[in-house]
Protein backbone atom coordinates (compact mmCIF):
# COMPACT_ATOMS: atom_id res chain seq x y z
CA UNK A 1 0.00 0.00 0.00
CA UNK A 2 1.29 3.44 -0.95
CA UNK A 3 0.07 6.66 0.66
CA UNK A 4 -0.92 9.66 -1.47
CA UNK A 5 -1.98 13.00 0.04
CA UNK A 6 -3.87 15.68 -1.85
CA UNK A 7 -4.75 19.34 -1.44
CA UNK A 8 -7.18 21.40 -3.50
CA UNK A 9 -6.90 25.11 -4.17
CA UNK A 10 -7.33 27.81 -6.80
CA UNK A 11 -8.96 25.40 -9.23
CA UNK A 12 -6.11 22.89 -9.09
CA UNK A 13 -5.25 19.65 -7.30
CA UNK A 14 -1.86 19.02 -5.70
CA UNK A 15 -0.81 15.44 -4.90
CA UNK A 16 2.15 13.96 -3.07
CA UNK A 17 3.21 10.36 -3.76
CA UNK A 18 4.96 9.46 -0.49
CA UNK A 19 6.24 6.07 -1.65
CA UNK A 20 8.18 7.60 -4.52
CA UNK A 21 8.69 11.03 -2.94
CA UNK A 22 7.14 12.75 -5.98
CA UNK A 23 4.97 15.87 -5.88
CA UNK A 24 2.42 16.44 -8.67
CA UNK A 25 1.37 20.09 -8.53
CA UNK A 26 -1.41 22.03 -10.25
CA UNK A 27 -3.29 19.09 -11.74
CA UNK A 28 -6.77 19.74 -13.22
CA UNK A 29 -9.54 19.16 -10.67
CA UNK A 30 -11.06 16.42 -12.82
CA UNK A 31 -7.89 14.39 -12.28
CA UNK A 32 -8.93 13.95 -8.67
CA UNK A 33 -12.50 12.95 -9.53
CA UNK A 34 -11.25 10.46 -12.13
CA UNK A 35 -8.33 9.41 -9.90
CA UNK A 36 -6.06 10.12 -12.83
CA UNK A 37 -2.93 10.43 -10.72
CA UNK A 38 0.43 9.08 -11.82
CA UNK A 39 1.53 6.09 -9.74
CA UNK A 40 -1.82 5.60 -7.97
CA UNK A 41 -2.61 1.88 -7.98
CA UNK A 42 -5.14 -0.60 -6.57
CA UNK A 43 -4.67 -0.98 -2.84
CA UNK A 44 -3.27 2.52 -2.34
CA UNK A 45 -4.72 5.13 0.01
CA UNK A 46 -5.47 8.72 -0.96
CA UNK A 47 -5.92 11.22 1.88
CA UNK A 48 -7.63 14.58 1.25
CA UNK A 49 -8.48 17.38 3.69
CA UNK A 50 -12.13 16.83 4.67
CA UNK A 51 -13.17 20.41 3.82
CA UNK A 52 -12.36 19.91 0.14
CA UNK A 53 -14.63 16.88 -0.22
CA UNK A 54 -17.86 18.51 0.89
CA UNK A 55 -20.59 19.52 -1.55
CA UNK A 56 -19.85 22.92 -3.09
CA UNK A 57 -21.83 26.07 -2.32
CA UNK A 58 -21.63 29.65 -3.50
CA UNK A 59 -20.02 31.07 -0.36
CA UNK A 60 -16.66 29.29 -0.63
CA UNK A 61 -14.07 28.10 -3.12
CA UNK A 62 -12.70 25.50 -0.72
CA UNK A 63 -15.35 22.97 -1.80
CA UNK A 64 -15.16 22.97 -5.63
CA UNK A 65 -17.08 19.75 -6.33
CA UNK A 66 -20.84 19.22 -6.60
CA UNK A 67 -22.57 16.18 -5.15
CA UNK A 68 -22.61 14.30 -8.47
CA UNK A 69 -18.86 14.77 -8.83
CA UNK A 70 -18.26 13.57 -5.28
CA UNK A 71 -20.45 10.53 -5.92
CA UNK A 72 -18.47 9.80 -9.09
CA UNK A 73 -15.23 10.08 -7.12
CA UNK A 74 -16.49 7.50 -4.62
CA UNK A 75 -17.55 5.15 -7.42
CA UNK A 76 -14.20 5.53 -9.17
CA UNK A 77 -12.36 4.77 -5.94
CA UNK A 78 -14.42 1.62 -5.41
CA UNK A 79 -13.87 0.46 -9.00
CA UNK A 80 -10.11 1.11 -8.89
CA UNK A 81 -9.60 -0.27 -5.38
CA UNK A 82 -8.43 3.02 -3.89
CA UNK A 83 -9.16 3.86 -0.23
CA UNK A 84 -10.27 7.49 0.11
CA UNK A 85 -9.67 8.93 3.56
CA UNK A 86 -10.41 12.33 5.12
CA UNK A 87 -7.83 14.39 7.01
CA UNK A 88 -9.20 16.88 9.59
CA UNK A 89 -8.39 20.32 8.21
CA UNK A 90 -7.63 21.78 11.61
CA UNK A 91 -4.88 19.18 12.05
CA UNK A 92 -2.82 20.42 9.11
CA UNK A 93 -1.06 23.17 11.15
CA UNK A 94 -0.04 20.50 13.68
CA UNK A 95 1.36 18.31 10.88
CA UNK A 96 3.37 21.29 9.57
CA UNK A 97 4.68 22.04 13.05
CA UNK A 98 5.80 18.45 13.60
CA UNK A 99 7.55 18.54 10.23
CA UNK A 100 9.51 21.58 11.39
CA UNK A 101 7.75 23.94 9.00
CA UNK A 102 7.26 27.54 10.07
CA UNK A 103 4.02 29.43 9.47
CA UNK A 104 5.47 31.59 6.69
CA UNK A 105 6.75 28.52 4.81
CA UNK A 106 3.28 27.15 3.98
CA UNK A 107 2.77 25.94 0.39
CA UNK A 108 0.62 23.25 -1.25
CA UNK A 109 3.67 21.00 -1.54
CA UNK A 110 4.65 21.59 2.07
CA UNK A 111 1.14 20.75 3.29
CA UNK A 112 0.81 17.48 1.35
CA UNK A 113 4.27 16.34 2.43
CA UNK A 114 3.69 17.34 6.06
CA UNK A 115 0.40 15.41 6.20
CA UNK A 116 2.02 12.33 4.66
CA UNK A 117 4.95 12.56 7.08
CA UNK A 118 2.55 12.83 10.01
CA UNK A 119 0.41 9.86 8.97
CA UNK A 120 3.36 7.62 8.16
CA UNK A 121 5.04 8.27 11.49
CA UNK A 122 1.90 8.30 13.64
CA UNK A 123 0.06 5.19 12.54
CA UNK A 124 -2.62 5.59 15.19
CA UNK A 125 -3.56 8.89 13.52
CA UNK A 126 -3.70 7.17 10.13
CA UNK A 127 -5.99 4.39 11.37
CA UNK A 128 -8.26 6.97 13.01
CA UNK A 129 -9.04 8.69 9.68
CA UNK A 130 -12.62 8.47 8.44
CA UNK A 131 -13.38 7.02 5.02
CA UNK A 132 -14.91 9.42 2.51
CA UNK A 133 -18.69 9.21 2.04
CA UNK A 134 -20.42 11.75 -0.27
CA UNK A 135 -22.79 13.90 1.77
CA UNK A 136 -25.38 16.43 0.71
CA UNK A 137 -24.66 19.94 1.99
CA UNK A 138 -28.08 20.08 3.64
CA UNK A 139 -27.45 16.79 5.48
CA UNK A 140 -23.99 17.95 6.55
CA UNK A 141 -25.38 21.26 7.82
CA UNK A 142 -28.25 19.58 9.66
CA UNK A 143 -25.84 17.31 11.51
CA UNK A 144 -23.31 20.03 12.28
CA UNK A 145 -25.74 22.85 13.06
CA UNK A 146 -26.95 21.01 16.15
CA UNK A 147 -23.35 20.73 17.35
CA UNK A 148 -22.69 24.38 16.53
CA UNK A 149 -25.82 25.49 18.42
CA UNK A 150 -24.77 23.33 21.37
CA UNK A 151 -21.33 24.98 21.48
CA UNK A 152 -22.85 28.46 21.19
CA UNK A 153 -25.23 27.70 24.08
CA UNK A 154 -22.38 26.37 26.24
CA UNK A 155 -20.29 29.47 25.66
CA UNK A 156 -23.24 31.77 26.26
CA UNK A 157 -23.78 30.03 29.59
CA UNK A 158 -20.18 29.96 30.80
CA UNK A 159 -18.98 33.43 29.77
CA UNK A 160 -20.74 35.36 32.59
CA UNK A 161 -19.39 32.91 35.15
CA UNK A 162 -15.85 33.17 33.81
CA UNK A 163 -15.79 36.93 34.25
CA UNK A 164 -16.81 36.43 37.90
CA UNK A 165 -14.35 33.63 38.71
CA UNK A 166 -17.19 31.13 38.39
CA UNK A 167 -18.82 32.27 41.62
CA UNK A 168 -16.33 30.18 43.59
CA UNK A 169 -14.19 32.93 45.11
CA UNK A 170 -14.96 35.79 47.50
CA UNK A 171 -13.86 38.40 44.99
CA UNK A 172 -17.19 38.62 43.14
CA UNK A 173 -20.79 38.58 44.28
CA UNK A 174 -21.95 35.98 41.76
CA UNK A 175 -23.70 32.64 41.93
CA UNK A 176 -25.68 30.36 39.67
CA UNK A 177 -27.00 26.81 39.79
CA UNK A 178 -23.60 25.39 38.86
CA UNK A 179 -21.57 27.23 41.50
CA UNK A 180 -24.22 26.56 44.16
CA UNK A 181 -24.19 22.86 43.27
CA UNK A 182 -20.41 22.71 43.62
CA UNK A 183 -20.49 24.40 47.02
CA UNK A 184 -23.33 22.13 48.20
CA UNK A 185 -21.91 18.84 46.99
CA UNK A 186 -18.14 19.37 47.20
CA UNK A 187 -17.62 16.73 49.88
CA UNK A 188 -20.06 14.37 48.21
CA UNK A 189 -17.98 14.52 45.04
CA UNK A 190 -14.98 13.11 46.91
CA UNK A 191 -17.13 10.15 47.98
CA UNK A 192 -18.19 9.47 44.39
CA UNK A 193 -14.51 9.59 43.43
CA UNK A 194 -13.75 7.03 46.16
CA UNK A 195 -11.39 9.44 47.89
CA UNK A 196 -8.88 9.25 45.02
CA UNK A 197 -6.64 12.27 45.68
CA UNK A 198 -5.29 12.39 42.13
CA UNK A 199 -8.81 12.66 40.72
CA UNK A 200 -9.92 15.10 43.40
CA UNK A 201 -6.96 17.42 42.75
CA UNK A 202 -7.30 17.05 38.98
CA UNK A 203 -10.87 18.30 39.33
CA UNK A 204 -9.54 21.40 41.08
CA UNK A 205 -10.37 20.53 44.68
CA UNK A 206 -7.87 20.54 47.50
CA UNK A 207 -7.81 19.27 51.06
CA UNK A 208 -5.78 21.59 53.32
CA UNK A 209 -3.74 20.63 56.36
CA UNK A 210 -6.80 20.97 58.57
CA UNK A 211 -8.70 18.49 56.43
CA UNK A 212 -10.96 21.14 54.96
CA UNK A 213 -12.02 20.76 51.33
CA UNK A 214 -11.55 23.86 49.21
CA UNK A 215 -11.96 24.82 45.58
CA UNK A 216 -8.39 25.36 44.40
CA UNK A 217 -8.95 25.63 40.62
CA UNK A 218 -12.46 27.03 40.00
CA UNK A 219 -12.24 26.84 36.21
CA UNK A 220 -11.71 23.06 36.27
CA UNK A 221 -14.59 21.96 38.48
CA UNK A 222 -16.99 24.56 37.09
CA UNK A 223 -16.22 23.56 33.50
CA UNK A 224 -16.92 19.86 34.10
CA UNK A 225 -20.07 20.34 36.19
CA UNK A 226 -21.27 22.94 33.68
CA UNK A 227 -21.14 20.29 30.95
CA UNK A 228 -24.02 18.51 32.70
CA UNK A 229 -25.84 21.29 34.56
CA UNK A 230 -26.77 24.68 33.10
CA UNK A 231 -26.55 27.90 35.18
CA UNK A 232 -30.37 28.04 35.27
CA UNK A 233 -30.54 24.60 36.90
CA UNK A 234 -31.64 22.64 33.84
CA UNK A 235 -29.79 19.59 32.58
CA UNK A 236 -27.56 20.31 29.57
CA UNK A 237 -28.78 18.23 26.61
CA UNK A 238 -27.80 17.66 23.00
CA UNK A 239 -29.78 19.78 20.56
CA UNK A 240 -30.37 16.94 18.13
CA UNK A 241 -31.77 14.23 20.43
CA UNK A 242 -32.66 16.19 23.58
CA UNK A 243 -30.67 13.89 25.88
CA UNK A 244 -27.70 14.40 28.20
CA UNK A 245 -24.64 13.50 26.07
CA UNK A 246 -22.25 10.64 26.66
CA UNK A 247 -18.52 11.14 27.23
CA UNK A 248 -17.58 10.78 23.55
CA UNK A 249 -19.82 13.73 22.62
CA UNK A 250 -18.57 15.83 25.55
CA UNK A 251 -14.93 15.14 24.77
CA UNK A 252 -15.31 15.99 21.08
CA UNK A 253 -17.60 19.02 21.18
CA UNK A 254 -17.65 20.49 24.69
CA UNK A 255 -14.01 19.94 25.64
CA UNK A 256 -12.89 20.45 22.04
CA UNK A 257 -10.64 17.39 21.76
CA UNK A 258 -11.59 16.69 18.16
CA UNK A 259 -10.70 19.10 15.33
CA UNK A 260 -14.26 19.72 14.14
CA UNK A 261 -14.45 23.40 15.03
CA UNK A 262 -11.76 26.06 15.18
CA UNK A 263 -13.20 28.21 17.98
CA UNK A 264 -14.88 26.08 20.60
CA UNK A 265 -14.75 28.68 23.33
CA UNK A 266 -14.15 28.88 27.07
CA UNK A 267 -14.95 25.30 28.09
CA UNK A 268 -12.59 23.82 25.50
CA UNK A 269 -9.88 26.34 26.38
CA UNK A 270 -10.23 25.63 30.10
CA UNK A 271 -9.66 21.96 29.43
CA UNK A 272 -7.17 21.78 26.55
CA UNK A 273 -5.00 24.78 27.42
CA UNK A 274 -5.22 24.76 31.21
CA UNK A 275 -6.45 21.62 32.94
CA UNK A 276 -5.01 18.94 30.63
CA UNK A 277 -1.61 20.65 30.39
CA UNK A 278 -1.35 21.21 34.14
CA UNK A 279 -2.44 17.71 35.14
CA UNK A 280 -0.29 16.05 32.45
CA UNK A 281 2.93 14.37 33.58
CA UNK A 282 4.66 15.20 30.29
CA UNK A 283 7.29 17.94 30.04
CA UNK A 284 9.02 18.77 26.77
CA UNK A 285 12.85 18.52 27.07
CA UNK A 286 14.16 21.85 28.29
CA UNK A 287 10.84 22.83 29.87
CA UNK A 288 10.73 23.07 33.65
CA UNK A 289 7.21 21.71 34.08
CA UNK A 290 4.46 19.89 32.22
CA UNK A 291 2.07 22.82 32.33
CA UNK A 292 3.96 24.63 29.58
CA UNK A 293 4.26 21.66 27.22
CA UNK A 294 2.54 21.44 23.86
CA UNK A 295 3.32 20.55 20.25
CA UNK A 296 6.64 22.08 19.25
CA UNK A 297 8.09 22.98 15.84
CA UNK A 298 10.27 20.04 14.81
CA UNK A 299 9.12 17.90 17.75
CA UNK A 300 10.32 14.30 17.36
CA UNK A 301 7.73 11.58 17.05
CA UNK A 302 9.21 9.89 20.11
CA UNK A 303 8.33 13.02 22.09
CA UNK A 304 4.94 13.22 20.39
CA UNK A 305 4.21 9.67 21.54
CA UNK A 306 5.10 10.62 25.12
CA UNK A 307 2.93 13.74 24.92
CA UNK A 308 -0.06 11.83 23.54
CA UNK A 309 0.31 9.08 26.14
CA UNK A 310 0.30 11.64 28.94
CA UNK A 311 -2.70 13.46 27.47
CA UNK A 312 -4.61 10.20 27.08
CA UNK A 313 -3.98 9.49 30.76
CA UNK A 314 -5.46 12.88 31.71
CA UNK A 315 -8.42 12.28 29.38
CA UNK A 316 -9.08 8.93 31.09
CA UNK A 317 -8.94 10.61 34.49
CA UNK A 318 -11.32 13.30 33.30
CA UNK A 319 -13.67 10.67 31.90
CA UNK A 320 -13.79 8.97 35.31
CA UNK A 321 -14.48 12.29 37.01
CA UNK A 322 -17.13 13.23 34.47
CA UNK A 323 -19.07 9.98 34.83
CA UNK A 324 -19.02 10.39 38.62
CA UNK A 325 -20.50 13.89 38.23
CA UNK A 326 -23.03 12.60 35.70
CA UNK A 327 -24.13 9.85 38.08
CA UNK A 328 -24.55 12.37 40.89
CA UNK A 329 -26.54 14.88 38.86
CA UNK A 330 -28.45 12.78 36.33
CA UNK A 331 -28.83 9.28 37.70
CA UNK A 332 -28.95 10.00 41.43
CA UNK A 333 -30.74 13.34 41.05
CA UNK A 334 -28.53 15.34 43.40
CA UNK A 335 -29.60 18.83 42.35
Amino acid sequence: MNLFTADVGQGKVHVYDSGNDVFHGKLPEENLINLNIEGLKRGDSLVVECAHLRESHRFTLAQPFNFDELTQLKENAKEKGITLLLFPQKSTPKARKLAGVKADEKTDEVDTKAIANFLLKDRSAFYALKEFVPTRLTDFQKKNNSVFDYIVECNGDINPAKSSEYGLTKKYDYEDAVSKWIIKYGLKITEYLNGDLKLIEALGLKIDKKGTLKVDKPNRIYTLVHSILRPNGELRVRHDVGLVPNWKYIKAHYLGCKPYHMNQGVAASNYKHWMRKAVSEYAYPGKKNAGTSDFQVGMSYEELTKLKKARTKVDKMTQTIWYALRKMIVEDGLR
